[in-house]
């Protein structure tokens, strides 16, 4: 007997996208170890292997419009709306594309983090799909560009596409979805890390009362005015290997050795901008968040009110991130208890759907 073969279908918007899933990938996997996946998106292969615990195949293909931006948290509103209008005028030809697409892995059951042609291509080939994710693309399009008939046209069709799924399910904390009627809330989904504060200090010769600051600003490059960031007494800050490190408080985390998720778990605060992937991590592994304000974007809102209901979050200004005058923000959340973690549960009730529609 053939092992069933999952097809994961990711928007390139990010890695967002990824950390949802991947979580959960892995924890079907325990299960079902013969597990066939076949990965469908444009992020680099490298960065999938490295949330994935397993081999699997890989598709580089784009299966939906990215959104265009100014940086991590401003979206370009124009350029956006020419990129998903192009995307739409070719619907149909691309609908054949992921058809075929489809027609040549053929999967037992595609689960979708969120593109939602190849949900429509699934329905004509009588393919069960699942969708999964704290937004969907035809809400954060309809915040920006709703402007006339034909951007109404295109959230329409792709709310269409979305409810063909057999399920959309929705972690916490989703933004409200009442467009979609196969929503389903589910808990929490993110990786928990070990906390390995004690030897990093120990590996680099510094404080054990050492504060971390991780700075995670997600997938997409962002220009980083580091040389107007304050020092810190006994502050270290944690960065990416892609910025350029000139300070002795400046650790490039790529030398460490530790898994990603381990470094974020060790970390005393996370600076971030409002996404779903690094709020879930840093609340299930009971770190603070420094955040960015993004006030247009739709997920905002809900993300720092589960935050404040589960976890500790400060906000600053983007003209803070960029001058480095985020110091009381920063220092008000060394100064908070610690909040407990909080389990990941929507990991599990994922996997129970998945399991549902395999064969």
């Amino acid at each position: 007997m053939q092992p069933s073969h999952l097809l994961l279908a990711l928007s390139g918007h990010g890695y967002g996208h990824l950390a949802q899933c991947a979580p959960v990938i892995n924890a079907l996997w325990k299960d079902r170890p013969d597990l066939k996946l076949t990965v469908c998106g444009a992020l680099p292969r490298d960065i999938v292997e490295e949330r994935l615990d397993r081999p699997f195949d890989y598709c580089c293909v784009e299966l939906d419009p990215v959104l265009q931006m100014f940086s991590a948290w401003e979206v370009d509103v124009l350029a956006s709306q020419q990129v998903y209008r192009a995307f739409h005028d070719n619907r149909d030809t691309g609908l054949q594309q992921d058809m075929d697409l489809l027609r040549e892995l053929s999967p037992d059951l595609i689960l979708a983090d969120i593109p939602w042609r190849i949900l429509s291509a699934a329905a004509q080939l009588g393919i069960a799909a699942i969708g999964m994710c704290s937004l969907n693309w035809a809400a954060i399009y309809a915040s920006y560009c709703q402007g006339d008939s034909k951007d109404r046209k295109m959230i329409g069709e792709m709310i269409s596409a979305y409810q063909m799924a057999q399920v959309f399910l929705t972690p916490e904390p989703s933004i409200p979805m009442p467009q979609l009627g196969n929503a389903q809330v589910i808990g929490p989904i993110a990786r928990r890390g070990a906390r390995k504060k004690t030897s990093i200090c120990t590996q680099r010769g510094i404080p054990q009362d050492t504060k971390f600051v991780l700075v995670a600003l997600g997938g997409i490059t962002t220009g980083m005015p580091l040389e107007h960031w304050p020092r810190i007494d006994n502050t270290v800050w944690l960065f990416g290997s892609e910025v350029c490190l000139g300070r002795d408080d400046f650790l490039d985390v790529s030398t460490l050795g530790l898994p990603f998720i381990d470094v974020l778990a060790s970390a005393d605060v996370v600076l971030t901008k409002p996404g779903y992937g690094t709020y879930a991590e840093a609340v299930c592994n009971g770190v603070p968040v420094l955040s960015i304000e993004r006030p247009d974007w739709p997920e905002t809102t809900v993300l720092n009110r589960w935050v404040q209901q589960y976890g500790t979050v400060e906000v600053m200004t983007c003209e803070q991130f960029y001058s480095g005058a985020f110091v009381p923000q920063l220092k008000a959340l060394f100064a908070t208890s610690a909040r407990p973690e909080i389990e990941p549960t929507g990991i599990g009730q994922a996997v129970n759907h998945i399991q549902s529609l395999l064969c």
